[in-house]
C-alpha cells in the first residue's frame, strides 16, 4: 500500500471563533479598559490607541491560525508593518482617558508573542468549548489537565484532575486560561473514562476564594477568583461561544461556526422544523409576529469550500427567510395550483434546506440554488439563497434593524434538465 501524504485540518471552530471577534476592531490603551467577557465580542491590543496597527495583527493572526504558522513567523512577517507605522520600541503617547503623556512599550518581540500566545490559547478554548457542548450527552464531564513540570503555578497545579460535569458553575471561573501565558487545558470524559480513572480525579475542587482587584481605569472594584490573573476570571471558552452564538443559535453565527453545527448529529433540525412550522403559519395568514425573520439553517461545510474557491465570502453562515417572502410564496402557489413547490416543503423549510440533494451556483444571477426530490413529480424543488443579502427585520424586542444574512428569496419548479445542460449553474455540494 502506497503511503499517504497525511495534511492536518485547520482547527475551523477555533478560526470561527476568532472571526467572530474580527467584527469589532477596538484600540484601547490599557489592558484594562477591556475587561474579562469583552474580549469574546472585539479585538484588541492594548497601547493601540492612536495607532492603525489593529486590522495588521488581526489579520496576521487569522492567517497564522488557518495556516498553522508558529510565532516566529507570525512575528517574522508582522514586525517591518508595525514598525513602518510607528508601533514599535518605547515611545511618549496621550492616555486618551487622563490626558497624561506617558512613556509606554508598544512593539517588541517579547509583546508579539504574547499576543500571539493569548490569542491563540483563547480560539482554541472557545473552539473547544464548543465541542464541549455538542458532545455532552455522550461525555458529560470535563477535567481540569495543568502541565506539571514545575513551572506551573501552585493554584493551577491543586487544580489538577478536578473533574465536574459541563455544566457546573465551577467552569465559569477556573477554565482555562486562567492567566497570562497559562497552559492548562480542558479535556472531556465519558463515565467510562471518569470510571476507568477512578481515584486519581478530584471530584470536589479546591474553594473558590474570591479576592477583590480595584481595576484602575474604571475603579471598579471586581471579584475574582484567588490564583487566577485579573482579567482571567471567567471562562473564555464559553464567553466566545456564547457570543458568536448570540441568541439564537446559528444566527450571526460565523459560516465555519455555523457549518460545524448543522454538521453535528445532535443538532435538532426536526425540532426546529416544527417551531418553524408554526411560525410560518402565523406569517402566511398575516397574524402579528414576534418577529419578522427567522433563522431556517445554514451552509454546510463543502458548499462554503466551494464558495470560497470561488471568492464569495458569506459574512455569517446562516440561511435565513423574511415573512415577507413566506407570504409572497403562499400568493404564488394559489395563483398557480400544481406548478409551484409543495406547501409542505416550505412549512418544514429547515428539512427541506437539510435533505437537499445538490447546492449549485447560479453563475448568471449570482444566488444558491438548494434543490430537492419531489414525491409524483419528475421535476425538482428549487430553493434561491442570496448570500449576503441585506434587509430590514424586526428581532423579539420589536427593534427593527439592518441584517445582512444568506436569504430564502424564492421557491419554484425546475426540470432537471434545464438546471444540468445550459453551463448556467454549477454545484458546490451534492449531486443531481
Amino acid at each position: 500500500m502506497a503511503e499517504a501524504d497525511l495534511i492536518p485540518l485547520p482547527p475551523r471552530e477555533a478560526i470561527a471563533a476568532f472571526k467572530a471577534r474580527g467584527g469589532q476592531l477596538a484600540p484601547t490603551f490599557s489592558w484594562e479598559d477591556a475587561w474579562q467577557e469583552d474580549h469574546a465580542r472585539s479585538f484588541t491590543v492594548a497601547k493601540s490607541t492612536g495607532f492603525d496597527i489593529l486590522n495588521d495583527i488581526y489579520s496576521s493572526l487569522e492567517e497564522a491560525l488557518k495556516e498553522g504558522k508558529t510565532v516566529r513567523d507570525f512575528a517574522k512577517d508582522l514586525t517591518p508593518v508595525l514598525q513602518a507605522k510607528g508601533w514599535w520600541g518605547k515611545k511618549s503617547v496621550t492616555d486618551p482617558l487622563t490626558g497624561a503623556i506617558d512613556e509606554v512599550q508598544l512593539g517588541s518581540p517579547r509583546r508579539l508573542q504574547t499576543i500571539f500566545d493569548t490569542n491563540m490559547r483563547v480560539s482554541y478554548a472557545t473552539g473547544h468549548w464548543a465541542q464541549f457542548e455538542r458532545s455532552k450527552a455522550l461525555r458529560p464531564y470535563l477535567r481540569y489537565v495543568a502541565i506539571m513540570d514545575g513551572r506551573t503555578r501552585p493554584a493551577h497545579a491543586a487544580r489538577h484532575n478536578v473533574c465536574l460535569p459541563v455544566d457546573d458553575p465551577y467552569w465559569d471561573h477556573w477554565a482555562p486560561p486562567c492567566g497570562w501565558r497559562c497552559r492548562c487545558t480542558l479535556q472531556s470524559l465519558s463515565q467510562r473514562d471518569v470510571d476507568r480513572m477512578g481515584s486519581t480525579l478530584k471530584r470536589v475542587p479546591p474553594p473558590l476564594d474570591m479576592q477583590s482587584y480595584v481595576n484602575k481605569r474604571t475603579g471598579v472594584i471586581e471579584q475574582i477568583p484567588a490564583g487566577i490573573d485579573p482579567g482571567w476570571g471567567y471562562n473564555p471558552g464559553k464567553a466566545g461561544w456564547k457570543a458568536a452564538s448570540l441568541a439564537d443559535p446559528l444566527a450571526g453565527a460565523p459560516p465555519q461556526l455555523a457549518a460545524a453545527r448543522i454538521a453535528d448529529k445532535t443538532w435538532p433540525v426536526r425540532a426546529l422544523a416544527t417551531e418553524f412550522s408554526q411560525w410560518f403559519d402565523q406569517a402566511a395568514a398575516g397574524a402579528p409576529l414576534s418577529r419578522s425573520m427567522w433563522t431556517v439553517g445554514a451552509i454546510d461545510q463543502a458548499t462554503l469550500d466551494g464558495l470560497t474557491a470561488r471568492g464569495v465570502a458569506p459574512r455569517t453562515g446562516a440561511i435565513t427567510i423574511q415573512m415577507q417572502v413566506v407570504q409572497h410564496m403562499m400568493r404564488a402557489a394559489k395563483a398557480a395550483a400544481g406548478k409551484t413547490v409543495p406547501t409542505d416543503f416550505l412549512r418544514e423549510l429547515p428539512l427541506t434546506l437539510s435533505q437537499a440533494k445538490a447546492v449549485l451556483l447560479d453563475k448568471q444571477d449570482p444566488a444558491l440554488v438548494y434543490v430537492f426530490d419531489v414525491p409524483g413529480d419528475a421535476r425538482l424543488g428549487k430553493l434561491v439563497v442570496r448570500v449576503n443579502f441585506q434587509s430590514g427585520s424586526r428581532d423579539t424586542a420589536g427593534i427593527k434593524r439592518q441584517v445582512v444574512s444568506n436569504e430564502v428569496r424564492t421557491a419554484g419548479m425546475v426540470q432537471l434538465a434545464d438546471l444540468a445542460n445550459t453551463g448556467a449553474y454549477e454545484i458546490l455540494s451534492g449531486s443531481l
